[in-house]
């Protein structure tokens, strides 16, 4: 009786392509794994369930708890000290990005666990298994990796320092935050990996580059603003005002006389009444047009067009208050399409398709 159940099971684990140890007693490694495993060599968890697949889930999963705790304890003092180099927008958004990509990095570290031992009880007729990383493997492949991405970081702030074309030195200064970012989760999965808790120092920070990249912005990269129409001058000062909020020089395109901006602003404003069936209320609907270029090249890298419609009991008075109105959308829009495309660390997010025509009535 015993001989046919166990010849079906033993032929079963063995085409399984895992061989289990079957024993009536435990095997030392389920009693005490830091023996045959000792924690300054391997990273490992235990799983159990009714049968063989069910069991090395578990183990993986204890491993990918361990070290996903480990690696959230690592990073919270890095990620503390990030929040206090930049404003609270910023941080807010690239605490979200870390947490996503700590995820990924983690996942693919993860592909290299095994499983070590495996052991079914008859008894209860359960499985269990004993997955683990290797320390000094995974060492090794991080330390290498890290080195990688070290080079292409200089490449990349080297760039940003000093290319002769300030457009180049821009996506430098990009690619490398972007990699400093995955760095840092890099370096926090070798902390966890090494048992003496030490990472790879990186010879630069996402603060310091971010900063120097900010400064370059602002101190050497000239903007024209050139508008036409109705209070065109009005909305120039508002377009002007927005930029220098977010660190930008720019200046109207007609005080820079021998001066090529890097950026060119260009674009127009228009208003007319619209006539409704309205006793108490005159109506104006204004429209606003910009184009950004990027100089030499004339390359567009912006489109903007927006319009509205504002009331008031005299058209003078809505025609001024649909000026205002325009001036804060517009202002507002140009500042958030520049720093997206120009500040953010990712890749390139310029709006540089067609949009609808706003000033076509």
């Amino acid at each position: 009786m015993w001989v046919k159940i166990f010849l079906p099971l033993i032929g079963a684990l063995m085409l399984s392509g895992c061989w289990f140890r079957i024993t009536p007693t435990p095997p030392d490694w389920i009693l005490t794994p830091q023996k045959a495993y000792p924690t300054d060599q391997y990273l490992v968890g235990m799983g159990e369930g009714s049968t063989r697949d069910q069991a090395e889930k578990r183990a993986y999963a204890a491993v990918a708890r361990i070290f996903s705790a480990n690696v959230q304890a690592k990073s919270l003092d890095q990620e503390s000290y990030s929040l206090t180099e930049t404003n609270d927008q910023f941080s807010t958004h690239r605490t979200l990005r870390i947490d996503h990509e700590t995820r990924v990095t983690t996942t693919k570290l993860l592909e290299n666990v095994k499983v070590l031992e495996a052991w079914y009880r008859t008894l209860d007729q359960q499985f269990f298994v004993l997955a683990g990383l290797d320390r000094h493997h995974t060492e090794t492949l991080l330390v290498e990796r890290l080195g990688d991405l070290d080079a292409t970081i200089e490449r990349l702030v080297a760039q940003g320092r000093s290319h002769p074309q300030k457009f180049h030195r821009i996506p430098g200064y990009k690619q490398a935050l972007v990699l400093l970012h995955r760095r840092k989760v890099m370096n926090t999965d070798l902390r966890v990996i090494r048992a003496s808790g030490e990472g790879v120092p990186s010879s630069y920070t996402s603060p310091q580059i971010q900063r120097e990249f900010m400064d370059f912005v602002a101190q050497n990269l000239l903007i024209s603003v050139a508008i036409e129409g109705e209070y065109h001058e009005d909305l120039e000062r508002a377009i002007l005002e927005g930029l220098k909020q977010e660190g930008l020089l720019g200046s109207p395109a007609s005080s820079m006389s021998s001066e090529i901006a890097d950026l060119a602003i260009v674009g127009q404003g228009q208003f007319w009444t619209v006539d409704l069936p309205d006793p108490l209320f005159k109506y104006v609907r204004w429209c606003g047009e910009i184009d950004i270029y990027e100089n030499p090249s004339h390359r567009l890298i912006g489109v903007i067009s927006e319009t509205g419609r504002e009331g008031h009991v005299t058209e003078k008075e809505a025609r001024i208050r649909a000026s205002k109105v325009m001036q804060e959308v517009i202002s507002k829009e140009i500042a958030r399409l520049l720093t997206r495309s120009v500040f953010s660390a990712g890749p390139d997010s310029s709006q540089s398709q067609s949009v609808p025509n706003a000033c076509s009535r």
